[in-house]
């Protein structure tokens, strides 16, 4: 994926994701269940956590170091998962969705400062391992949102809510 796809696909799962969320009630927001035993508020605070560290990869990346987020097995992110789980159990949702809309606002300002061959370029970055940037871009942004989005909206359908 180029650029010009890269922010076209952050714009479209975000439309998806709001679309989800059009309706709820804050108290819909807090239910547990909408993934797994995950609450609508936390599948978005997971989102923030995950863009927050890929904001952190890209910047890392345009400077030239490997990103620390980078060395992830499986396992370590289940068990970051779930500390985040607890670390965001009582932060008000308002917070998390004022922190929802501002990281992806700056996720699309570290993406409009790489090039599409930065972006597309399998050896640029040592440390993907023969994947391009956009890939775990895609990881961590626009495909894991609308992975979160289908399946808020599975919920949304299966409680007519």
């Amino acid at each position: 994926m180029n650029k010009s796809e890269v922010l076209t696909a952050l714009q479209s799962s975000r439309a998806a994701m709001l679309q989800a969320l059009d309706g709820l009630s804050d108290s819909d927001r807090q239910q547990p269940g909408a993934v797994d035993q995950w609450s609508v508020k936390d599948v978005l605070a997971h989102l923030v956590r995950c863009e927050v560290e890929l904001v952190t990869l890209l910047a890392q990346a345009r400077q030239g170091k490997k990103p620390t987020y980078a060395d992830f097995s499986p396992e370590k992110v289940d068990d970051v998962n779930a500390q985040w789980q607890r670390d965001d159990r009582d932060r008000p949702l308002e917070k998390i969705l004022a922190d929802f809309h501002g990281v992806r606002k700056q996720t699309i300002r570290q993406m409009e400062s790489f090039s599409d061959d930065e972006l597309t370029d399998p050896k640029l970055f040592q440390w993907l391992d023969n994947s391009p940037l956009w890939k775990w871009v895609e990881g961590d942004s626009f495909g894991h949102e609308t992975e979160h989005a289908a399946q808020i909206s599975a919920w949304r359908k299966a409680n007519n809510l």
